[in-house]
């Protein structure tokens, strides 16, 4: 997992995860909205560093503005989460869903993404830095029944969660609960929006996972609801390592639940 910097405490993670939004959102601006999916499609999320404090506010704008373009002018995207750290203002990540690989390369192949790479690169930004690309497991009922992800635009909590350690002998029955999982919370869960899994096609011990959720409240309802709980006892019974929260750059184990992602800004024409 990647946890990268200090861990912090709990009621300031919180307070900074419902104060994100607001800071970025230009109320005046057009908006693009995402789109929904069967859950099945092509996931790629990356992060961007050492964003210099003056140019913060161009590097997150230029970010909106592709995702807007992409969204507008891209049929292959389906959507785009850009989330700002809310510990460390010199980083943002952002997820993006693509209809298939071969949508996500012509988007970054394209003139919007490459725009953006000059702005971020002119101000000395890193990145990206990638902890998943690949094609995500549909959602699945135990009788074959799949859900849809939901539309999810504008500012909405966004959780990446990674777990490492999923044995040769438990991926079969990882994947089957991580399936089900979704389905659940989808199906049964008014406040999750969007639920996507990825094996990382680099390390099949690996997986990732992008959840986006109305806000705090609905992550912890889907957390404590029985298709989670079910997960969650998987890890604990297979020894799986995680959930490590790459937004947050925080690891459960250590720090729990508490700052598990935090809101997106909306993907705008600014």
């Amino acid at each position: 997992m990647k946890l990268r910097t200090t861990l912090f405490p709990l009621a300031l993670g919180a307070a900074l995860l419902m104060s994100a939004p607001a800071a970025m959102a230009d109320t005046a601006a057009a908006t693009a909205d995402n789109r929904g999916d069967s859950g099945v499609s092509y996931t790629a999320i990356a992060s961007y560093e050492n964003i210099p404090a003056a140019a913060r506010t161009q590097v997150i704008a230029a970010a909106q503005k592709e995702a807007y373009d992409s969204l507008d002018k891209e049929p292959g995207t389906l959507a785009v989460h850009i989330v700002p750290d809310p510990k460390n203002d010199a980083r943002i990540v952002i997820a993006g869903t693509f209809v298939n690989k071969g949508a996500y390369e012509a988007h970054e192949h394209g003139v919007f993404h490459r725009r953006f790479l000059r702005t971020a690169a002119g101000n000395g930004v890193t990145g990206p830095d990638y902890t998943i690309r690949n094609t995500s497991v549909k959602p699945l009922s135990a009788d074959g029944r799949t859900a849809p992800s939901h539309g999810d635009s504008g500012s909405v909590l966004t959780v990446v969660a990674e777990f490492d350690n999923v044995q040769p002998q438990y991926r079969d029955e990882f994947l089957r609960i991580s399936q089900a999982d979704g389905y659940g919370s989808l199906t049964r869960e008014p406040g999750t929006l969007g639920f996507h899994c990825m094996p990382d096609p680099a390390d099949p011990t690996r997986f990732v996972f992008l959840e986006t959720f109305k806000d705090l409240d609905a992550f912890n309802a889907h957390k404590d609801d029985g298709p989670a709980q079910d997960f969650l006892a998987l890890v604990a019974k297979d020894h799986i390592k995680g959930p490590g929260f790459f937004i947050t750059n925080t690891n459960a184990a250590d720090n729990g639940f508490g700052t598990p992602g935090a809101f997106s800004v909306p993907n705008q024409d600014v």
